[in-house]
């Protein structure tokens, strides 16, 4: 390539030196290009990696999708069986939170500027209960789900879950401003409690829903934002003791 460059520029130079006003040679630079006219017929040299303001942006993209943190709200459905005489020891919603996590997300864009696409993405997220009594969840010997007082001063008597699933659903997009609804389904991972009395304790219990369906809205503006995510699976399974379903609000970043 480089023999050739130089060969048409010697001859170039060679026109000039004669003074040839009408020279049958002209060469002509744009970007990466050499563009050279040689007695009326065009040949093209390189590539012309010059954006185009007409370049369609990619249709499918795949990055790691994003990250948030809100507040969980437990509905409060009545307690019945093993739970009827402990009204509203379930939770205290300012000490309940989520941390989620979505990852390996793929987005494809479903018209020619991508304003309106599909997402799909790997999920996660740990969600925090905190008692609003001195109280745990212990399984009893048939597996049921008890509520048991904790004597003495108790600190952080929670329980946690963590779920993992996929998520799928549909957004759109104008001017930086985005909107998402999605559907997930999430596989319950793990779930315990622990508490501080004043020595830490930590155990595993039963009771929760192994399966669970949600939808999640949010809206964000460059990529940060908020969102609302409501569980429409109960918490616990049918039978343990409350139907409450879970409301989640907060923040989040990324896709």
């Amino acid at each position: 390539m480089k023999r050739i460059i130089t060969f048409f520029a010697t001859l170039a130079i060679a026109s000039v030196a004669y003074a040839q006003t009408d020279s049958p040679v002209v060469f002509d630079t744009q970007g990466d290009k050499l563009g050279i006219s040689v007695a009326g017929f065009n040949i093209s040299i390189g590539e012309d990696r010059g954006s185009s303001p007409d370049k369609k942006p990619k249709r499918v993209s795949t990055n790691f999708a994003g990250i948030s943190y809100g507040i969980n709200v437990l509905t409060h459905e009545p307690n019945y069986g093993n739970w009827a005489d402990e009204a509203n020891f379930m939770t205290d919603n300012i000490g309940a939170g989520r941390l989620g996590i979505e990852a390996l997300g793929v987005q494809v864009g479903l018209d020619r500027k991508n304003n309106v696409f599909f997402k799909a993405s790997l999920n996660a997220s740990i969600d925090m209960y905190r008692f609003k009594k001195a109280m745990t969840l212990i399984n009893d010997e048939g597996g049921a789900l008890m509520p048991e007082p904790i004597s003495g001063e108790v600190k952080k008597s929670k329980m946690v879950t963590t779920y993992v699933g996929v998520g799928a659903g549909f957004g759109f997009k104008l001017s930086g401003v985005k909107l998402a609804l999605d559907f997930n389904v999430d596989a319950l991972a793990s779930s315990y409690v622990k508490y501080k009395n004043p020595d830490k304790t930590k155990y595993s219990i039963n009771g929760f829903n192994n399966i669970r369906y949600r939808t999640r809205a949010s809206i964000s503006l460059h990529d940060f934002g908020i969102y609302a995510d409501y569980s429409l699976t109960p918490l616990f399974r049918e039978g343990v003791g409350n139907d409450g379903r879970v409301l989640s609000i907060g923040v989040c970043a990324g896709f």
